[in-house]
């Protein structure tokens, strides 16, 4: 009898491939997902035939064409992202129910009972990718890890691309996994990686080789008392915490580089982020701004602290204020941070006048949901309501009823 207990299912070259499935004429070609077509952006995802030219998420456009001269760029279809997201989640529902969305392109089913077998396992994860090509997309291949596990598994998925499937069973984990580099690991960024590297340690099996106390000293937390556990294959429970803080940027097109409407778009930046704080019922203690100015390469940055709020037309005036001082030439780069994030479940309402506007940003929240984004909005950004819409996060997915690209 097996111990496995987690599928996890990645898709492969998500974006891109929905852009394939989209537009037959863009199957099996090099393509590159970009914010905009233009030299100085970064590639956001690329087809499996563009990866196989060293096409990569960051790569500079200009870099790919060097690489590729017949790559094909695409601008990102980022409700089309959310959209096959849903219906990916469906067909894997179909087959075994969805335990954890990690990301718009990772999901996670729990095997119960007879469905922790191997052979069983490794049919339910062909079944998967069987009704996912049927009912999505032939585009929509993905590479599943199967192990006991969420890392582990994570860890399988990430070992055959494109269209894998890799199991990793407890009493195989040492011949699987031990020669590979520490970065393998999710969640092992650069950083962390020269960290480890800088102290000798270059590969999983050397990590696997310390005891839980000095992982937790390595790693500088219980990360590392977790990690120690789960690369033995044992299954941690992972508490999930809220964000203590939540952001909204946007590349400015080149017809608004100019300080009028960098400054609008920030307002509605700033609207767009305080209506999902009221959705995910929290407020906030302090807002940021920043902008990064092409002319001489800067960066004008400003925060400010308040009593918790999630009210729009306060914040906006925030904004507002800070910006009111700032002067750019040319800015490229707009973005607004709200810190300090706590919960609203047991809210009390203040019974002065700020109540009452308070009260008129939750009404916005009513209309714009029934009748459409931008249905009701703040007069600042009327002139750019066609800009800084929703993008995908691979770590945050949007309610289709968002306003999108």
């Amino acid at each position: 009898m097996s111990q496995l207990k987690y599928l996890l299912v990645d898709l492969n070259s998500f974006f891109a491939s929905c852009e394939q499935q989209s537009h037959p004429k863009l199957r099996n070609k090099p393509i590159a997902v970009v914010p905009m077509v233009t030299d100085n952006t970064s590639v956001i995802a690329s087809s499996i035939q563009a990866k196989i030219k060293g096409i990569k998420t960051g790569t500079k456009v200009f870099e790919a064409k060097k690489l590729c001269p017949e790559i094909i760029f695409v601008e990102g279809h980022h409700r089309l992202y959310t959209e096959y997201h849903h219906k990916i989640i469906e067909a894997v529902n179909e087959i075994c129910p969805v335990h954890k969305v990690l990301s718009i392109d990772e999901m996670v089913c729990e095997l119960i009972g007879r469905e922790t077998q191997i052979d069983n396992a490794r049919m339910i994860a062909l079944n998967i990718k069987k009704n996912i090509e049927s009912k999505v997309g032939e585009c929509l291949t993905s590479s599943i890890g199967l192990s006991t596990n969420i890392m582990l598994a994570k860890l399988a998925s990430d070992m055959m691309k494109p269209n894998g499937l890799v199991i990793i069973e407890k009493n195989k984990i040492s011949e699987m996994i031990d020669h590979l580099p520490v970065e393998s690991i999710s969640g092992v960024g650069r950083n962390m990686q020269y960290r480890l590297n800088q102290r000798g340690y270059f590969k999983v099996g050397q990590l696997r080789e310390l005891s839980s106390q000095q992982m937790k000293s390595l790693w500088g937390s219980i990360v590392g008392l977790r990690l120690s556990r789960e690369l033995q294959g044992d299954d941690i429970e992972h508490k999930t915490e809220k964000s203590k803080s939540l952001s909204h940027q946007h590349v400015l097109a080149p017809e608004s580089r100019n300080s009028q409407a960098a400054f609008e778009i920030l307002l509605k930046l700033t609207a767009k982020a305080v209506s999902r704080l009221r959705s995910n019922r929290q407020k906030c203690r302090t807002i940021g701004v920043a902008i990064r100015d092409l002319k001489n390469n800067q960066k004008y940055e400003k925060a400010i602290s308040f009593q918790e709020t999630n009210d729009t037309f306060f914040l906006l005036d925030q904004v507002k204020k800070m910006t009111a001082t700032i002067i750019v030439s040319k800015p490229i780069k707009v973005a607004v941070y709200l810190g300090g994030l706590s919960d609203t479940e047991h809210e009390q309402l203040s019974l002065f006048a700020e109540a009452k506007l308070n009260k008129l940003s939750y009404v916005m929240d009513l209309v714009n949901q029934k009748y459409g984004p931008n249905a009701l909005m703040s007069a600042g950004y009327l002139d750019v309501t066609d800009q800084a819409k929703t993008r995908v996060a691979f770590n945050h997915i949007p309610k289709l009823s968002d306003e999108f690209d």
